[in-house]
């Protein structure tokens, strides 16, 4: 695929209006996802420094 038939790909999103109502399980695979497509350092608990920029 070239440089110039990417730029021309389109992609559409589709949004709720609302939250939807998630369950435990739901909100488990939400963050597995989140995590997944994060690039920062995902730590397992505090730091023991505290929150200083909450």
């Amino acid at each position: 695929m070239s440089g110039n038939a990417r730029k021309n790909d389109l992609v559409t999103v589709h949004v709720p209006v609302e939250l939807p109502v998630l369950t435990t399980r739901g909100w488990r695979i939400l963050l597995e996802i989140l995590t997944e497509l994060t690039t920062v350092e995902v730590l397992d608990g505090p730091s023991g420094e505290g929150c200083r920029d909450c």
